[in-house]
């Protein structure tokens, strides 16, 4: 289903896309080529506490409409960027987005550290911050059909700024 493909190099096709203000909750947010548009993922917080019955805050952020914060539609939060969270540990909870559950986002919280996200790509693990997602040609919103996606982060064990590429196939 996916292939990878290492990239050392920052190819970003987003040059100019806004960025979401980040906050303390912020775990990361996605962006499309087809738009502006952002989905944001949020930790949700409980005082010092993550609510694990609920874990992530899923919106999105319509810079279509001059940058209007919005819920996730039906077919958007059940087929594409919702969200779905499963408690593996203390302080672990396993994640994958609707659109696939091959993918897997690992949301990490103590109380010595803020909450958030690694993901595994190209066998580099990361602390997630955005990913980019490069639709194919013709991809409408009913037949969308990714080329590849850029996870930008900082790498799990040097904190260096690292963005791997995966191909879609």
């Amino acid at each position: 289903f996916f292939f990878c493909f290492f990239s050392n190099t920052i190819v970003f096709s987003q040059e100019n896309y806004p960025k979401p203000e980040k906050t303390a909750t912020r775990l990361f947010y996605i962006q499309h080529s087809n738009n502006h548009n952002t989905y944001v993922y949020d930790a949700n917080m409980e005082g010092e506490s993550i609510n694990t019955k609920n874990p992530i805050v899923e919106y999105r952020i319509v810079y279509t409409e001059g940058g209007v914060k919005k819920p996730l539609s039906k077919v958007q939060k059940d087929f594409a960027y919702g969200m779905n969270t499963k408690i593996i540990a203390p302080n672990l909870i396993e994640m994958h987005l609707a659109a696939s559950s091959k993918l897997k986002f690992y949301l990490t919280f103590s109380d010595k550290e803020k909450p958030r996200v690694y993901v595994t790509i190209n066998k580099c693990k990361l602390y997630l911050d955005s990913m980019f997602v490069q639709l194919k040609e013709g991809s409408t919103s009913l037949k969308t059909k990714a080329k590849y996606v850029l996870f930008s982060g900082k790498d799990f064990i040097t904190g260096e700024n690292v963005v791997e590429k995966l191909i879609v196939k």
